[in-house]
């Protein structure tokens, strides 16, 4: 039955039909697992079937549908609708405590704003889980930008003083407002007090709301709000210090903390690993600023003490070559073609030297002359010459960082050097390699903010024309809301043509035509391709994925129960050898370490797309630290690239798939940096202890 619906999934069109029979008539589990299919098709043909499970008179039911409601909004994001509000609220007041969860998890995902008023009474519930479940359904809002009503915002403020559950759902919510007002004293005094919380979540959380809401200034009954997220910067929690970095780097008086504070973490990199992050973090806040007096002395007293470690340990080649790029913006002065010789050759050797000592390969390193070039480091000439050398290395991922740096050099540009490095702009949206075209068309933004409307003519056109032919999704949406965003008329076929496309490129082509003055037709989204890997291999298993990485081993349990499709080609790719060898390619501190990209830039995959597979509350998932998900532009659009959880996102849940937890090894797992590898990936089977009930 499983493998049934698993396959009914992702074949769509007549195979919906056997999901709304099997969701309508079929025995308990049965109509359960059909609704959650349901509701990761998306299916208008899906949605009365859902809607009307929602008057189920088995709670069961009712929660199943609403949570499959919850995933298909999530998924496409679609406006709210208030007939399917009135719907959702209507089951949460029929069923009982124990569902709630599930009901208030998709008023938050698919409820308009006036569901908040239905959601604040059960801020009060007796039961911890629909407190916390309903504290996040209002977070949710922030997530899709809808601002939160005053009601609600103040029937948070006593759960940031209650149970610890509640406390964090509370502290996320008002960390995730969108757009939120003035704080009042109250609140502020209840934030600064969970920056000291038992909880290191919550503690992140509440430095991450004082941040969002601009409170480093504001004064709490013990003193200014900054110290205390000062203090943070020594959280014994790396992921406190994480954030603390985040909010302290955007303020002028924050940055001598940072660097006071990183110098010491940094000296404890190599008793725990993960402190790397905290410095990683702090000095990339540092750069685009200049150090000067006690700060200054600082740098060059981290850059000996990493100098010698960086040969041995990538994450201090980071840190190594992060320093030495802000020593160099710091020491060099910069010049604009005024200065006397000795300067400009300086500065030119600064770059050289830079190069040549840093420890990182060449795709990690020569980005960062990005940095230097931002900082405006050397001559115009010089500038030139160092973007010159990424976008003439063999590396696309270099010369795709090359690209991305062209339009810093437009204002002490000629207007020879200008034409050219639009021609070159032009050449790479054109280039075969969806890693140049794609940092191409990202760049071509800002390039469109610096010509003259005249000018824009030939770009107009390299857009229109690699938008037309494009058949990569991911690519294809990035050229597509291009073209809607600069209103190009002649795109509308491309456009038009895109409507029949992969899911994230049929949503943007939507997009692009309404920017454009048409009414798209109401269309049904094109079945995902089904997988070169049968889930009949992995359901009823549960697989064992162990990770041995430069830092360490790394052992995940499977849920192909709750992701079959996506589980079973992890299992196919990992027993030919796929992830071995392949880089770490992305790491946000507090967030997710990812990998399983065969190009290392992001941008590659299997050379297929999985079919979404987002979980519920009903399912046990959660993107909670050690969580395990799969990587995507949007619906449909995964492959082969995983993430891993450093911290929890409820923002995530019911958007990725996925496909399991960390069973050992969490802390290699945060201390894995951008270009650590997977030496080898292999599949084995959990011990029975470890295995859930079907």
């Amino acid at each position: 039955m499983r493998i049934a619906i698993a396959r009914a999934e992702v074949t769509r069109g007549p195979a919906i039909d056997e999901l709304v029979r099997r969701a309508s008539t079929g025995a308990r589990l049965e109509r359960e697992l059909a609704l959650r299919a349901l509701g990761r098709v998306g299916s208008e043909r899906a949605t009365p079937t859902l809607v009307a499970a929602l008057h189920d008179p088995d709670p069961a039911i009712v929660a199943a549908a609403a949570g499959a409601l919850g995933v298909a909004s999530q998924l496409d994001e679609p406006a709210p609708s208030a007939e399917l509000t009135a719907e959702l609220v209507g089951a949460l007041a029929r069923v009982p405590d124990a569902q709630r969860p599930m009901v208030l998890e998709a008023i938050g995902r698919a409820g308009d704003p006036s569901a908040q008023r239905a959601i604040v009474p059960y801020l009060a519930n007796p039961s911890p889980a629909v407190v916390e479940a309903a504290a996040l359904a209002l977070a949710r809002y922030g997530r899709r930008k809808l601002a939160l009503e005053a009601d609600a915002r103040t029937a948070l403020l006593p759960l940031l003083s209650g149970p610890p559950a509640a406390r964090y759902a509370a502290t996320y919510a008002l960390a995730r407002e969108h757009e939120p007002p003035a704080s009042e004293a109250a609140l502020v005094a209840a934030l600064v007090a969970r920056v000291v919380d038992d909880d290191p979540q919550v503690r992140a959380q509440a430095v991450a709301a004082i941040g969002k809401r601009k409170l480093l200034g504001a004064t709490a009954a013990d003193g200014p709000v900054r110290v205390h997220v000062q203090d943070a910067l020594y959280d014994r929690d790396w992921r406190v210090a994480v954030e603390a970095v985040r909010v302290l780097a955007a303020d002028d008086d924050g940055r001598e903390s940072i660097l006071s504070a990183i110098w010491r973490r940094v000296q404890r990199v190599q008793v725990d690993p993960r402190e790397a992050q905290v410095v990683i973090e702090g000095a990339r806040a540092l750069l685009p600023h200049e150090a000067e007096g006690a700060g200054l002395e600082l740098l060059r007293m981290m850059s000996k003490f990493v100098e010698r470690r960086a040969e041995r340990d990538i994450a201090f080649a980071w840190i190594d070559c992060l320093v030495r790029v802000e020593l160099m913006h710091t020491e060099v002065a910069p010049s604009y073609g005024i200065g006397n010789k000795r300067m400009r050759i300086q500065a030119y050797d600064a770059v050289s030297s830079f190069v040549d000592a840093c420890k990182l390969p060449d795709h990690l390193k020569l980005p960062l002359v990005v940095d230097a070039t931002a900082a405006k480091v050397g001559t115009p000439t010089h500038r030139r010459a160092a973007v010159a050398r990424l976008l003439e290395h063999e590396d696309p991922r270099v010369r795709a960082a090359g690209i991305g740096a062209l339009a810093q050099l437009w204002d002490d540009s000629s207007e020879a050097d200008r034409r050219a490095s639009l021609t070159m702009l032009i050449q790479a949206i054109g280039a075969p390699d969806p890693i140049v075209a794609g940092s191409a068309v990202e760049a071509a933004a800002a390039f469109y903010d610096k010509l003259a409307s005249a000018d824009t003519v030939t770009l107009d056109a390299a857009v229109t024309a690699r938008a037309t032919h494009e058949r990569d999704a991911e690519l294809s949406a990035a050229l597509l809301d291009l073209i809607g965003t600069r209103t190009l008329m002649a795109g509308r076929d491309a456009c038009r043509a895109g409507l029949a496309g992969a899911p994230v490129r049929a949503k943007a082509a939507r997009a692009c035509l309404v920017a454009l003055g048409e009414s798209p037709p109401p269309a049904e989204l094109a079945p995902p391709q089904a997988p070169p890997y049968d889930v009949a291999a992995v359901i009823g298993t549960r697989p064992v994925w162990k990770l041995v990485t430069t830092r360490g081993p790394i052992e995940i349990e499977l849920r192909p129960d709750v992701a079959p499709w996506a589980v079973a080609t992890i299992v196919g790719l990992t027993r030919k050898g796929f992830y071995d060898g392949l880089e770490v390619h992305r790491v946000v501190g507090n967030f997710v370490v990812q990998g399983g990209d065969p190009t290392m830039s992001g941008w590659g995959g299997p050379g297929f797309a999985l079919p979404s597979e987002p979980a519920t509350l009903a399912d046990g998932a959660g993107f909670v630290v050690g969580g395990v998900g799969i990587a995507d532009a949007g619906r449909d659009s995964g492959g082969s690239q995983w993430f891993v959880m450093h911290g929890r996102a409820p923002h995530l849940d019911g958007r990725y798939t996925w496909i399991g937890a960390v069973m050992a090894g969490q802390a290699v797992a945060d201390a894995l940096v951008i270009g650590d590898k997977v030496i080898t990936a292999t599949v084995g089977a959990a011990p029975v202890s470890r295995r859930h009930a079907e």
